[in-house]
């Protein structure tokens, strides 16, 4: 009976949390404005060729490895707020004209190699299940006994907690956008049709016959894996006309890093000990929202990545609400959301190291789950 009534005055708070935020939403809503994104598009395509100028001009006065790394790096950070802008696009936040947003997409999110029909259907799954310990799409969080057949406890135990979790941050910012899109790495566990991944078909976000997409959805995915390909030609196309190496010098360095900033935004945004996961008995769409960070970041990266981790709360709230309006709408919300609110304003660094050193596991898939740490 307690039971009971706990869940009718659960479900009672949330109603009522719901209406107060569908009122902050209405006033930030169905305001796209292709001007205002056109403009901070050129921004960052601006601010990305004056750097390469500056980078050109300098090269021969520099040592050529310290070169390539602060190029790769400020370089690969300026992409990001590309990233940011088609992933607007891909939410139908950039433009009010579907196939505006589609075009913008498209041609930002090819030239990261990003397959954006298939990434724009993944993500809406990821916003409709987020936190959901088994329909959830990014970062979802490994079983205690999945954990304990990978005998992760005996590694940890010879090269210790630190070396461990310095390793997978490692591998997870370099690889884990890789390896998400081809293996579907801590990616959710049921296909389109929400039953539970075949282990012996295509899991891959570039293939046609991949378990994660509808059928209906083959010629988009041929076409998204066409721009990646001309992509690919014209970045190995540099090596040809202006010599070996001149690909991974001005693009693949940046590109990693550009993945870097993805994958810590991302798990960032959702990964945490106190922020619960749920099963399919306690998930609610509210409650899996809420579960999202908002996070302290330095102030010309919020602005040049278009606060993408500052405002990701009211993202998660309504995707259509374009970033420009987001830090302002942030503001409001969270006098609505009160204790409700998540924020972290530990450095990011080091909540990166210290999330991925306790968040190990959860013990079940069922309820609502924590990360533990072994």
């Amino acid at each position: 009976m307690d039971k009971c009534t706990n869940k009718q005055t659960e479900h009672e708070e949330y109603n009522s949390l719901q209406k107060k935020i569908n009122f902050i939403i209405s006033k930030y809503s169905n305001k796209q404005n292709i001007l205002y994104s056109l403009f901070y598009l050129g921004q960052n395509i601006l601010i990305s060729l004056i750097f390469t100028k500056c980078m050109y001009n300098i090269q021969h006065y520099i040592n050529i490895y310290l070169w390539w790394t602060i190029y790769s790096i400020i370089q690969g950070t300026i992409w990001i707020g590309l990233w940011v802008i088609a992933h607007e696009c891909g939410h139908g936040a950039f433009a009010k004209s579907e196939f505006v947003n589609d075009i913008f997409g498209l041609i930002i999110h090819s030239f990261l190699l990003v397959p954006y029909y298939t990434w724009q259907f993944s993500h809406k799954k990821h916003h409709k299940y987020t936190n959901h310990l088994i329909k959830g799409e990014t970062h979802v969080p490994m079983c205690k006994s999945i954990y304990d057949k990978l005998y992760i406890n005996n590694i940890i135990d010879i090269i210790g907690d630190d070396a461990f979790s310095l390793i997978k941050s490692i591998i997870s910012l370099f690889f884990g956008w890789i390896l998400y899109l081809f293996f579907n790495t801590t990616g959710g566990q049921v296909d389109y049709k929400g039953k539970i991944l075949d282990k012996n078909k295509s899991i891959s976000h570039f293939n046609t016959s991949s378990q994660l997409f509808p059928p209906k959805l083959k010629t988009k995915i041929i076409i998204s894996d066409l721009f990646i390909c001309l992509y690919l030609l014209l970045i190995f196309s540099s090596d040809y006309f202006f010599g070996f190496g001149t690909s991974f010098k001005w693009y693949w360095g940046a590109y990693l890093i550009t993945n870097c900033w993805l994958v810590l935004y991302t798990y960032l945004q959702h990964t945490s000990p106190s922020v619960p996961h749920y099963g399919n008995e306690d998930f609610t769409w509210l409650k899996g929202a809420l579960s999202t960070i908002d996070r302290s970041y330095p102030f010309y990266i919020d602005y040049l990545h278009h606060h993408i981790g500052s405002t990701h709360v009211l993202h998660h709230l309504n995707y259509k609400i374009p970033f420009y309006y987001a830090k302002k709408a942030t503001k409001e919300l969270k006098h609505i959301l009160g204790k409700k609110y998540n924020y972290n304003d530990t450095n990011i660094i080091k909540s990166f190291f210290d999330t991925n050193n306790k968040c190990k596991y959860v013990e079940s898939y069922e309820g609502t789950q924590w990360y533990k740490n072994r």
